[in-house]
This record gives C-alpha cells, structure tokens and sequence, in this order.
C-alpha cells in the first residue's frame, strides 16, 4: 500500500510526518546560513575581539598601549588639535601571522585621529611619516577602540573575517 506524507494513514488521521521533515529541513538550513562567524556583525552572537566603545575622545586614548612580540605604540598630544603617535617594534605585516610568528618589524611616528562619526564605535588611523609605499598597505594602520575588564584597549582584526584573529594592545 503506498501512502502519501501528507495524507491519510490507515488509521483515517492526517499525517503530519511532511511539516515535521519541512521543519527539520528548515532549521538545518537556518543553523548553515548562520553559521559561526567570529564577528557579531553578521547578525551572530559571537564577538570577535573586545567590546567596541562609541563615543570615545582623543583625550581618552592618550597613553602607551603594548601587544605582541613587543610591539608598542605611544598616542600623545602636542597641544592644540595636532595628536602623534610612535611605534616601536610594529609589525610589517599585517596579517594573522603577527600574533604566532615572529615577524619584521619597524619603529615609526606619525599623526593619528579618530575615523569615526559621533556615536559610531571608535577607530583609530595612523598615518605613518616617511614610511614607504610598499610597507604603507602592508601594516595595521587602523585600530578599533575596545574595552576589556573595564580598560580601554586598541585592536584590529586580522586575515579572513570567518576565523577570529585579533591584535590587541592593552
């Protein structure tokens, strides 16, 4: 005896196995669609690095920040709008290997600023001096402004966006 899914069985009630394998079918596609990014901006619950800050001023990143291998950057003030910035031993790279490998690195100064609107979460650019073209595209030359255990803290994130790999400075 052959039977419809979505009809009746012998006993005379409706079957319901087709809505029940539809459902299933349903939310397995969903949890595929979702994924699990390392990055919340995808409408996932996964964060990929420090809690970002808004509302952040120049006067509130004013300070020496290190990270990994050494590195360390210094954002002070000059006075009046002009805000530097120096490096010592900065990656050449900009990509996930600088937080497994030793990698090339440069001492440097420059100008920085925030990148972001009035309520957006804080970004920094930096602006290398003299630094050459080839080294310009291939060093972290923007940070996020983040909060870790109540601290603020500078970081990028670095390489695919689906694998979660963050330079932070603390």
């Amino acid at each position: 005896m052959s039977e419809d899914l979505a009809g009746e069985g012998d006993s005379g009630r409706p079957r319901h196995a087709a809505p029940a394998l539809a459902l299933v079918a349903v939310a397995a596609a969903g949890s595929l669609l979702a994924g699990c990014s390392g990055d919340s901006g995808g409408g996932g619950t996964a964060r990929c690095g420090p809690a970002p800050s808004a509302d952040v001023s120049q006067a509130d990143l004013y300070g020496s920040y290190s990270g990994p291998h050494g590195a360390r950057l210094e954002l002070t003030a000059v006075g009046g709008t002009s805000v530097t910035f120096s490096v010592k031993n900065w990656p050449k790279e900009e990509g996930p290997g600088i937080l497994t490998e030793k990698v090339p690195t440069f001492d440097g100064a420059g100008v920085w600023k925030l990148l972001n609107a009035p309520g957006e979460d804080g970004e920094v650019g930096l602006a290398f001096d003299g630094l050459d073209t080839s080294a310009r595209g291939a060093t972290v030359t923007e940070l996020r402004v983040g909060e870790d255990d109540g601290h603020t803290v500078l970081f990028a994130r670095l390489g695919d966006p689906d694998v979660c790999r963050v330079l932070t400075l603390s």
